[in-house]
């Protein structure tokens, strides 16, 4: 049988993680298949973010070639850095190159928060205080409130690598003691692990949790018109398509 016979899914991704890539495959749905292309990420700033969405085209190119059904740019602080319109641009860009439908991991983060009814975010990241004001800049813009804000200063994307989930729990935690009264939890960052930890992050807060990994598989899957429940995912797991978000 071949793999990927429900979907075919290709990843474009910093070459420093495998996180990311791995917790979508424990997860997948059966049928689902994926391909991966990667992009050379120096630092994980406004200059090294450039860099690396420079490559994103020529790295859409080689998942085609695998026949893929929908391309995930992932690496959301390429696309919120420069600002809202961005995601839109970039997965033109990809679409005009290959004939392939195309999602970023930004996008897919702004659509969980939509379905879930998120209004007013706590935000965890890896980030700098730098990259966070881009992105709270940026959820700002499309109209959510963000009532907290922390990152762990990273710069070295690879060191994303070497925290265990356990890392993005306390990270949350902190969050929603800092801000009790919101209504949801962005965690940002697709090396940054978080699928051991989700259910009980969002059990321990009782609020939701979105992470830029969860939600961009969940958007992927949900693209695709794949309605297969994912505990793993938490709540948004739950939420069988895209009805209602805007488009």
């Amino acid at each position: 049988m071949l793999l990927g016979w429900r979907a075919r899914i290709g990843q474009i991704r910093p070459a420093t993680a495998i996180e990311g890539a791995e917790e979508w495959r424990e997860v997948a749905p059966t049928g689902v298949a994926f391909a991966d292309a990667r992009t050379i990420v120096p630092r994980v700033d406004a200059a090294g973010l450039r860099e690396m969405m420079s490559q994103v085209v020529e790295a859409s190119r080689q998942l085609a070639t695998a026949k893929v059904d929908l391309i995930v740019q992932c690496g959301a602080p390429g696309t919120f850095i420069p600002g809202p319109g961005t995601d839109e641009k970039v997965t033109g860009e990809i679409t005009a190159a290959t004939g392939v439908p195309a999602i970023t991991m930004q996008q897919a983060a702004n659509d969980a928060l939509r379905a879930l009814g998120a209004t007013k975010v706590a935000v965890g990241t890896i980030y700098t205080d730098e990259v966070n004001e881009s992105l709270r800049t940026y959820l700002t813009a499309l109209g959510f409130e963000v009532a907290a804000m922390e990152g762990l200063q990273l710069t070295d994307p690879y060191e994303a690598s070497v925290h265990d989930a356990d890392s993005a729990y306390r990270l949350g935690r902190r969050l929603h003691k800092a801000a009790p009264d919101a209504d949801a939890l962005l965690i940002s960052c697709g090396t940054f692990r978080t699928f051991e930890v989700l259910p009980y992050l969002e059990l321990d807060t009782g609020i939701p949790v979105v992470t830029s990994n969860q939600s961009s598989l969940w958007r992927a899957l949900r693209h695709l018109g794949l309605r297969d429940e994912l505990p793993a995912l938490g709540r948004l797991g739950g939420i069988p398509d895209l009805s209602g978000l805007p488009g």
